[in-house]
């Protein structure tokens, strides 16, 4: 009884903003407004996975590399039908995180067709903020690894092996951020580009001294 009403109907607090998510019939699609804001999330993918159980940290490796949207601790909303905007196939997927979450944690629960129920403005904002904020702390750290990676070559505290190791691991976290912006982009319409850019200049500038 207690599963059943779990998958009709979550309530789920996350902060001061408590988001309700209901199963639906049928997949619904995302609604955008006028301007191309999305004003409501579609159905979406809910896994309840605890984090702290993943002792070998190959879960959270995952999670860093795949766009979704955070409700609350330990709570995960996935896009329906992603194959829309990763036609190849290839950035992720939800069934097979899943069977990795379950191998973990026993608890671990995926209901789909969920869709939020509290669409205003304020839970809207809320959730994307909580987007905005996992990407850029992303790409600050990867502007940052490119500018240490450039200060220690010009200083000559670096050798080429080892520059071309660490460049390597940066450019693998970018490409997999680039692929998760873009995502984002076609499915919530944040805008990243402009983040990228400062990126895409450290490159150009590394590999302008390197030759």
């Amino acid at each position: 009884m207690e599963n059943r009403k779990l998958e009709r109907t979550l309530k789920i607090i996350g902060g001061n903003q408590p988001v309700l998510l209901k199963r639906t019939r049928e997949i619904k699609r995302p609604a955008y407004d006028e301007e191309g804001n999305i004003i409501d999330f579609g159905s979406l993918i809910i896994i309840v996975y605890n984090a702290r159980k993943d002792d070998k940290g190959k879960i959270r490796w995952l999670l860093s590399r795949t766009p979704y949207i955070k409700i609350c601790r330990s709570v995960y909303a996935f896009r329906h039908n992603n194959y829309k905007y990763d036609k190849r196939g290839d950035l992720f997927d939800v069934n097979y995180l899943f069977a990795l979450m379950k191998e973990n944690d026993k608890d671990a629960k995926i209901f789909s067709r969920m869709s939020i129920v509290n669409n205003d403005a304020e839970t809207v904002k809320m959730l994307l903020d909580r987007v905005r904020v996992r990407i850029e702390r992303k790409m600050r750290g990867i502007l940052n690894g490119y500018m240490k990676l450039i200060r220690a070559n010009y200083e000559g505290q670096i050798d080429r092996k080892r520059l071309i190791d660490e460049e390597k691991k940066l450019y693998s976290k970018f490409v997999a951020l680039r692929r998760m912006s873009i995502f984002y982009e076609k499915w919530l319409k944040i805008n990243f580009s402009k983040d990228l850019m400062k990126i895409y200049s450290m490159i150009r500038k590394l590999h302008s001294m390197k030759t």
